[in-house]
């Protein structure tokens, strides 16, 4: 289980993880609610950690990813995990920091104490770039390594079909390809063919969706959402009714709304916040809870780097601070009592 007793001091003031669970009226033992929407629905009761942005690293230190912590808070999550009765452990995207041999397999390492199955979607970090200037295992070694099959994927876990795509490979692999995300019309295709087959889909990409792409804050959003083809994406989930689609890659949680499509944006592992998120599918819609991963020194540590690292890591600190302090993002059975 996690260490208990979250509250920190920042400058003698309470920190934004301190104030979430404070003022969360429905704080449980696995965190406070991050979000909860009426759909998916399963009669078969059913419960997904979601984890994203992991980026271990197996040779760097600090920046606001914290690297040198990031093999610490994996393991925090695969003794977390083992101990809640999760059916299933989805990865969306960036694994490793950078793809090299040694990093990938820290990860496998580390996530062959799991005791339950799992499956991941790469990230831009994941995959062979043209820039690369170590080796970075092929995708078909990320496929047999970290999918059911090969990708796209769709796995039934309980009364949930997770369908996994890659938005991390492009033809080109350049920073611009991989860093924005793509789907390809091969993907597009078998996802139009699969998911009539599903009954409760739960698609997950690295990258994101249009949601938030007009929305203005005071401080800087990453430049490199939605990923360049979203709103075929997003067209082709609609028109199937899926009821959500969830993301990693901004390392800022959040969810928006996409032609009826939610979108749910995971925090990230390695930089503040250092969590995960718990999916709870019943008959009743879908719980999801923000459960943190570091005691009070590490996420000061943390929120620290973000705050000094650069313009943007602080921009992006502030961001999610903000998000964390008005926890439930959006509850949409409040909504449909009102």
């Amino acid at each position: 289980m996690l260490e208990e007793g979250m509250a920190l001091e920042i400058n003698g003031k309470s920190s934004p993880t301190d104030a979430v669970i404070e003022s969360s009226e429905a704080t449980t033992d696995s965190g406070p609610l991050f979000a909860r929407f009426s759909h998916p629905r399963s009669q078969t009761r059913t419960r997904i950690a979601l984890v994203s942005d992991m980026h271990v690293s197996t040779e760097k230190q600090g920046t606001w990813k914290v690297f040198h912590r990031t093999r610490d808070r994996l393991r925090t999550v695969i003794e977390d995990v083992n101990s809640r009765e999760v059916d299933s452990v989805v990865f969306a995207g960036d694994l490793t920091e950078d793809g090299s041999v040694a990093d990938f397999e820290t990860v496998r390492s580390i996530l062959a104490g799991l005791d339950v199955p799992f499956v991941a979607v790469p990230g831009n970090h994941d995959v062979p770039k043209s820039f690369d200037a170590h080796e970075t295992p092929a995708l078909s070694s990320f496929e047999s390594n970290f999918t059911p099959d090969e990708l796209p994927f769709h796995r039934q876990v309980g009364g949930v079909d997770v369908i996994g795509l890659n938005s991390a490979s492009t033809p080109t692999g350049t920073l611009s390809d991989c860093h924005d995300g793509c789907i390809s019309a091969d993907q597009l295709a078998w996802l139009d063919e699969t998911l009539p087959k599903t009954d409760a889909p739960i698609v997950v990409s690295h990258h994101n969706l249009p949601g938030l792409a007009k929305e203005t804050d005071a401080h800087s959003w990453r430049s490199s959402f939605p990923m360049q083809n979203a709103s075929d994406l997003a067209e082709l989930l609609s028109r199937h009714d899926v009821p959500l689609h969830v993301s990693g890659h901004l390392h800022v949680p959040a969810t928006a709304e996409t032609m009826g499509v939610r979108e749910l944006l995971a925090p990230s592992l390695c930089s503040f916040p250092q969590a995960y998120l718990l999916f709870d599918i019943d008959r009743h819609g879908t719980t999801v809870r923000f459960v943190p991963t570091a005691g009070p020194e590490g996420t000061s540590e943390a929120y620290m780097h973000a705050k000094k690292d650069s313009a943007r890591s602080d921009a992006l600190a502030e961001i999610t601070a903000a998000r964390l302090d008005s926890l439930p993002l959006v509850d949409e059975r409040l909504l449909a009592s009102h």
